[in-house]
């Protein structure tokens, strides 16, 4: 398909030249450059699904998975031709999950208002979908669904992740006056008997968790919740509180903030950037050389655009988004405790909230309310005022 628009555009450019004269050679040159290789380009057909696109996984180059409000579709990313879509059990478009399905090579999860899910990655059949609704105490309160930050504006963008395809953590409800505990389930299940083909299915084994807000705090103060995963553990920040769990079932606290410092704001934004881990509590970054077991104040960037971004991964790579009224990407680069930015050409991305992105194939993608967008990896790292 796209070797047919290149001739098409062609032979109007070569027209073009022979009516108006040598003149216009140059404009027109440009502007079919600057359509097929410098411009982000709509997937086609994925609007049709009517679905809000709010996560995305390379399964294996070839295949770019992505996560909606109530389906899973697959892209073939070399011709963009026979999308998959696989409804997720338990959404509908009136009810769809209120969270970014998390994704991976194998597994999906996700969650309703009421229940969590756990399905193989493309689904197999009805045995490949694990649900668990978690059993309540009389006279304690819900906080099972949360206000989770949007991902246009957190990462990574889903709040409920898997570690190893066996480990998922919800919150679940508070637990006594004084807004001092909060009761968390970790679900185990058995992988090969849930995402394998052919596997019968498995029911979920939970372990309940009391978190402890710390002692010399007011307790929980909010119920926005951020859950993370990183060297196989959960990194949380609940009620504005900050914790780190296993998948043995110990939580070690850190209070308002994984270090000593005076602004505490809650995190919904964390990466791994080389073998440093960091957490942006809004605009201050912690960071940690230990996979999350000590942290030392990074950088406080507050009021500073720096301390508006939302960071993420690409690769090898760090970015940073802001999206407004006018979609802004940034490659970020780190030195010492400082960031350097480099802006980037977001041709035909503008007004569209980037919700993630991903490499995959030849191509960068990114996923947005209104749609999916891809553009050649050889000039995602195009500035904003490049020499052309």
């Amino acid at each position: 398909m796209k070797f047919t628009v290149s001739v098409c555009l062609l032979l109007a450019a070569l027209s073009l030249i022979v009516v108006t004269g040598p003149a216009c050679k140059k404009t027109v040159t440009k502007t079919v450059t600057d359509t097929l290789r410098h411009a982000w380009q709509p997937v086609p057909l994925i609007n049709n699904y009517a679905n809000a696109a709010l996560s995305s996984y390379n399964a294996g180059d070839s295949i770019l998975a992505v996560g909606g409000s109530f389906n899973l579709i697959q892209v073939p990313v070399k011709t963009f031709n026979n999308l998959m879509g696989f409804y997720l059990p338990g959404t509908t478009i009136v009810q769809p999950t209120y969270v970014a399905p998390y994704i991976d090579g194998a597994a999906i999860c996700f969650v309703t208002a009421t229940t969590l899910y756990v399905e193989s990655n493309p689904p197999h059949d009805q045995y490949s979908v694990l649900s668990y609704t978690p059993q309540y105490t009389p006279g304690e309160y819900s906080i099972f669904k949360q206000v989770c930050i949007y991902p246009s504006q957190s990462y990574p963008g889903t709040d409920y992740p898997l570690v190893r395809d066996r480990y998922a953590l919800t919150p679940v409800e508070s637990v006594g006056a004084g807004n001092k505990q909060a009761r968390f389930d970790l679900i185990y299940f058995d992988s090969a008997k849930l995402l394998s083909p052919f596997a019968l299915g498995d029911t979920p084994h939970v372990k309940r968790l009391i978190l402890q807000a710390d002692p010399t705090t007011i307790g929980f103060i909010s119920s926005n919740y951020f859950c993370a995963a990183f060297y196989d553990k959960f990194f949380v920040s609940y009620g504005g509180q900050f914790f780190r769990i296993d998948t043995a079932g110990n939580v070690k606290g850190f209070g308002y903030s994984p270090a000593p410092y005076p602004k505490n704001f809650g995190t919904a934004n964390m990466f791994q950037y080389g073998n440093t881990l960091f957490a942006n509590f809004s605009g201050v970054f912690y960071a940690s050389t230990d996979r999350g077991e000590t942290w030392t104040l990074f950088n406080d960037f507050t009021g500073t655009t720096a301390g508006l971004l939302t960071y993420r991964m690409v690769g090898n790579d760090l970015y940073g988004t802001l999206g407004d009224l006018d979609m802004q990407i940034w490659k970020v680069a780190i030195s010492g405790n400082t960031l350097d930015f480099s802006e980037l050409n977001n041709d035909g991305l503008q007004s569209n909230l980037v919700t993630s992105l991903t490499k995959c194939g030849p191509y960068v993608f990114a996923t947005t309310p209104t749609g999916v967008f891809y553009r050649d990896t050889a000039y995602f790292n195009q500035l904003k005022t490049p020499i052309r």
